[in-house]
């Protein structure tokens, strides 16, 4: 049995909290976690420019954890930290170049120089991206009539590729700097 199976036999959430759901409508929930994407991928733009390696890791599960909670809060669940870490750790190992690109950019950041700036520079990208991604492709599950319970981790991994383009492309257009004729 994988690792991905594994985790797919063991998640788990908690009660749905419908009462907070039910107070927005369709339009306004997609819209409010579309806010909640955009802005959970600046912050973890933000978190990749942390100088010491590693900490920008853990604390970038933290970013996408939140994201997680709040997306799921928008449509009626809630989230536990392990359960949560498990639906993380699952979608984004269905992606290999990701799984090694993320601790290679922390690792960067011990050489002096050049390697800092290289490994911010990747770090911060990819963690927006990535944060987007989650968002992105949570959503979709949720708005599908997914709950947390039935998410299948393989199938969303496989999708993460295009889904971290995606997200590269949206911070290209709406981090400042960025190039806002990208296409």
């Amino acid at each position: 049995m994988s690792t991905t199976d594994q985790a797919e036999q063991t998640i788990a959430a908690e009660e749905p909290i419908a009462e907070q759901a039910a107070e927005l409508t369709p339009e306004e929930r997609q819209n409010e976690a579309l806010h909640s994407i955009k802005n959970h991928a600046m912050t973890a733009m933000g978190v990749g420019i942390l100088p010491i390696p590693g900490l920008d890791l853990i604390a970038l599960t933290g970013v996408q954890l939140s994201l997680l909670r709040k997306l799921g809060g928008l449509y009626g669940f809630t989230l536990s930290d392990e359960t949560g870490k498990k639906l993380l750790g699952s979608v984004l190992s269905g992606y290999l170049p990701l799984l090694i690109a993320g601790p290679v950019g922390s690792i960067l950041k011990f050489i002096p120089g050049v390697g800092i700036a290289a490994g911010v520079l990747a770090q911060s990208t990819l963690a927006g991206a990535t944060t987007y991604a989650i968002g992105k492709l949570f959503l979709q599950h949720f708005e599908s009539g997914g709950t947390f319970l039935d998410v299948k981790t393989k199938e969303m991994g496989q999708k993460l590729k295009q889904q971290v383009q995606e997200g590269k492309d949206f911070l290209k257009k709406h981090v400042p700097g960025g190039k806002k004729d990208a296409v």
